[in-house]
C-alpha cells in the first residue's frame, strides 16, 4: 500500500483549501483506490470525518516527523503556501516540511501551488533553495512560474497545470433549494452573489459594496447572496456590508456548509462580485461571470488564466469602476458563460494532470 501525505492549510474552516484537498483526495483514489492518504490538519478529528483519510496535528512535532518518514509521496498541497504576505513563519512553516521530506529522502511534489509572493531576502533565498531540490513543482497559473523563474528557480521540473478544484462538481439543485429556503432567501428574483474577506482598510472596503449593492437591487432587479467562504471572518465582513445596504433584497449566507454546497450556490447566480481566490474559482467551473475585487497577485492571475478580466484593485476602491465593471459583466454575461465553459473544459484537464505526474512519481 503507497502512502501519500499531504502538507496544507487544512481543518481552519477555509472553503477554498478545504475544496483542495477534497479534489486532491478525490482525484487520487479515483485513480487508486489502494492510497493511504494522511493530511497534516489544524482539525485531524474534523479531517478525518469529512475526507475519509488519515490526519496529524499539523503543530505535533513529533507525529510530523513519524508521518514524513513513513510515506511514499510528499505532496505540499495547493493554495498559496509558499508567500510571505501572511507570515515569515507560515513560510518557513512548509519550507521546513518539504526540506524535512527531502532529509528523509521522499519524492516531493508541490502541487498545483500559487507561488508568491515573497519579499524578504532571506525568505526567497531559502525558498530557492527548497525549490531546487524537490522533485515537481505543479503550479496553477503562468504568474507563479513567472515569479518562480525571478527567484532564480533553477529546477528542470516545473509545469504550468490548474487548480485542483476545478475537477469538483457543485451538489445538486434539489438541496441547494433546501438550503436557499433555510436561509431566507426569495427566490422570487435572480441572484447575484457577492464574497469578499476581511480588509485592512475595510471602512472603505464595506461602504463601498454596501453602496454597490444597492445599485445592482435597483438596476438589474435581483436579490443579492452574500457569500462567506472563511469563517469566522468572512461572515463578519459580510455582515458589516449588509448593514449599509438600504435596498430590499439583499441575503447573507449564514451557516456553514461543504465545499460541493457553497459551488451549488454559486451555480445559482447571475454574476458574482469576489474577493476571495476560491469564490472565483467555483464560479468559474460552474460558468459563472465574474468581478474580481484585487488584494493578491494570485486573484489577477487566476483571472487572466480563464481570460476573465474584470476587475478592480481593494486598495483605493472606486464605486464608479467597480460598477462599471459590473455593468460590463451584466451586459456580457451570455457570451463570457460560453467562454468559461470552454475555459472550464480546459482547466478540468489541466487540473487532472497533477494527478497523472503525482501517481507517476508515486510509482517511481
Amino acid at each position: 500500500m503507497k502512502k501519500v501525505l499531504i502538507s496544507g492549510y487544512y481543518g481552519f474552516d477555509n472553503s477554498g483549501d478545504d475544496a483542495i484537498l477534497k479534489a486532491i483526495v478525490k482525484d487520487l483514489k479515483a485513480r487508486d483506490n489502494s492510497i493511504q492518504i494522511t493530511a497534516f490538519s489544524n482539525n485531524p478529528t474534523f479531517t478525518k470525518k469529512i475526507y475519509g483519510i488519515e490526519a496529524v496535528d499539523r503543530f505535533a512535532i513529533m507525529n510530523i516527523i513519524r508521518a514524513i518518514k513513513d510515506c511514499d509521496l510528499f505532496i505540499s498541497g495547493g493554495g498559496s503556501l509558499l508567500q510571505d504576505i501572511t507570515s515569515t513563519r507560515s513560510l518557513l512553516y512548509y519550507l521546513a516540511l518539504i526540506k524535512l521530506a527531502r532529509i528523509f529522502n521522499k519524492p516531493v511534489m508541490v502541487y498545483a501551488n500559487g507561488i508568491g509572493p515573497i519579499n524578504g531576502n532571506i525568505n526567497r533565498y531559502l525558498t530557492r533553495k527548497v525549490l531546487d531540490r524537490v522533485d515537481l513543482i505543479t503550479l496553477r497559473d503562468e504568474d507563479s512560474k513567472k515569479f518562480i523563474e525571478e527567484l532564480g528557480v533553477k529546477n528542470k521540473n516545473v509545469y504550468v497545470t490548474a487548480d485542483p478544484v476545478f475537477t469538483l462538481e457543485p451538489t445538486d439543485e434539489e438541496t441547494i433549494e433546501k438550503i436557499l429556503e433555510k436561509e431566507g432567501i426569495r427566490a422570487n428574483r435572480p441572484l447575484v452573489g457577492v464574497s469578499v474577506r476581511k480588509w485592512t482598510n475595510a471602512e472603505n472596503l464595506i461602504w463601498i459594496l454596501g453602496k454597490t449593492i444597492d445599485y445592482i437591487i435597483e438596476k438589474y432587479k435581483v436579490n443579492v447572496v452574500l457569500i462567506p467562504m472563511h469563517y469566522p471572518e468572512d461572515l463578519s465582513i459580510s455582515n458589516e456590508i449588509l448593514k449599509q445596504v438600504t435596498k430590499d433584497g439583499c441575503y447573507i449566507i449564514s451557516n456553514k456548509y461543504n465545499v460541493e454546497d457553497i459551488m451549488g450556490i454559486i451555480k445559482r447566480l447571475e454574476i458574482i462580485v469576489a474577493m476571495r481566490l476560491h469564490s472565483l474559482i467555483y464560479a468559474a467551473t460552474q460558468n459563472v461571470p465574474m468581478v474580481g475585487i484585487v488584494y493578491d497577485p494570485k486573484i489577477e492571475g487566476i483571472l487572466k488564466s480563464i481570460d476573465m478580466e474584470y476587475m478592480c484593485p481593494v486598495e483605493n476602491l472606486e464605486y464608479d469602476q467597480l460598477v462599471s465593471n459590473i455593468d460590463q459583466v451584466w451586459e456580457s454575461k451570455e457570451d463570457l458563460r460560453k467562454r468559461l465553459k470552454e475555459s472550464d473544459e480546459k482547466m478540468r484537464k489541466e487540473a487532472l494532470k497533477n494527478v497523472h505526474m503525482a501517481l507517476e512519481l508515486l510509482q517511481e
